[in-house]
This record gives structure tokens, sequence and C-alpha cells, in this order.
């Protein structure tokens, strides 16, 4: 990752992403910031991905700087689809996602072979911002050892309440 800041000539980075990290980058790059944050006004995804592949075709070197791992409910999936569908070649630094890194620094392990063997990972909303309705939440109710929320703040009283109708101790 210090790398790709070092030799980037475009840094577009994310909201979550602690600016002091862009001090490491080259002091002629061009930084432009990209980032989304719930019920704020923010750039549209797919301005983004086309920002990026226009800055590629320009034969830049781009770094989307996005916190934690990008490819756990941090777009980095889609942006990089897209990328791929034009014939964009990219390479991906995987982060630490703040479900794993956050709890590791508090000192709580998502899995621990004499408590749980299992962690599930979910987002608190869809993509229109509403409850997902794509979630099995029985499943969940009785199966899952350890679930981690992200983005989950909104729709907190009903993803509980589903998860205890679901089986879950309160």
């Amino acid at each position: 990752a210090l790398n790709a800041l070092q030799q980037a000539d475009v840094i577009i980075y994310d909201a979550l992403v602690d600016s002091a990290l862009l001090r490491w980058a080259r002091p002629d790059a061009a930084v432009e910031y990209a980032g989304k944050r719930g019920g704020k006004p923010s750039p549209n995804q797919r301005d983004i991905s086309l920002r990026l592949i226009e800055l590629a075709r320009q034969n830049k070197r781009v770094l989307r700087l996005k916190g934690g791992d990008p490819f756990v409910f941090g777009r980095g999936g889609e942006e990089a689809q897209t990328l791929i569908q034009h014939g964009i070649r990219l390479r991906v630094v995987p982060g630490i996602s703040a479900g794993i890194g956050g709890l590791a620094y508090a000192g709580i392990p998502v899995t621990h072979r004499d408590v749980n063997q299992s962690v599930t990972f979910l987002s608190g909303h869809d993509r229109t911002g509403l409850m997902p309705s794509a979630i099995d939440w029985d499943a969940l109710g009785r199966g899952a050892q350890v679930i981690v929320m992200y983005m989950a703040i909104k729709h907190m009283p009903d993803i509980c309440e589903k998860l205890i109708k679901s089986g879950r101790a309160p």
C-alpha cells in the first residue's frame, strides 16, 4: 500500500481513509476526494468508476484508496468489475476490514476454537438504503455464532427484532 501511495499520479480516496495517510503520496500527485457517507451528499458510484477509467486511459497511475478491505462492503468489487469490463488492468492491495481489525484492536477475537468457529458479515442496508431483504434471518438466528454488522445503525432496531424473533438471545 505504501508503494502504491508513493507511485500514484492520482489518488482518489474515500471518507473512511485517514487523510494522514496522504502525507506518503508523491508531492506532485493529484488528490481527489470521492467519499461516501450515509445520508450525506456524495459522488455517484458510476461517476467514480468513470473517473477511474478516464484517468487510466490517460496513462495515469491511479490509486483508489479505500478504508479497510475494498471487497468487504466497500464497493471495490463493483469498481474492479467495471474497470475490467473496460480493459483496464488493476491490482488490488487488500486492507484489513474494520469488522476484523476493530475487534482485534480491542483484543476481541472474531473466532476462537473453544468458543465459536464461524462468523457472518452482513450489511445493514441494501443498495437503496432499505433494510436488506435477501438475508435469511432465520438461518442467522439459529446458526451464526458471531455476526459482524456493517452500516447497520439506521436499521439496528429492526435487525435486532428480526434476530430475536429468529431465536437469538437479546
